[in-house]
């Protein structure tokens, strides 16, 4: 009557419709399961990297920090984490935050940003 070939499809085709209708079964029974799934938008942005670090260890030395540490801030990208190391190196360990207005790329918008996540040891 049907070759094997036209049994499996035949076989495969009764499981579907068979899944199928329990599905459709399924969501009759147990409508609040499926009505209650929604999507939330987050209503606050995670926390970054650097404020949880922040948070559990506090300000980040700017004497000691490393330039991997020092490109987690925001505003210092690769360039001016090398160019403040470098800085630190020449001229001895920084006193104050404010020296750090003698770095290029670091203007006073980017300082008032870095001021509270930096501490001077």
């Amino acid at each position: 009557m049907f070759n094997r070939q036209e049994q499996q499809a035949l076989l495969s085709l009764t499981a579907a419709l068979f899944v199928g209708s329990l599905v459709a079964v399924g969501d009759w029974f147990w409508p609040a399961v499926s009505e209650d799934f929604r999507v939330i938008p987050r209503a606050v942005e995670p926390p970054s990297l650097l404020e949880v670090a922040i948070e559990r260890q506090g300000p980040i030395s700017l004497n000691y920090a490393t330039a991997v540490e020092l490109i987690e801030l925001p505003g210092v990208g690769t360039k001016t984490a090398a160019l403040i190391v470098d800085f630190r190196g020449k001229r001895g360990p920084f006193e104050r935050v404010e020296q750090l207005l003698q770095i290029k790329g670091i203007g006073l918008r980017t300082l008032e940003k870095l001021r509270p996540l930096l501490k001077i040891e």
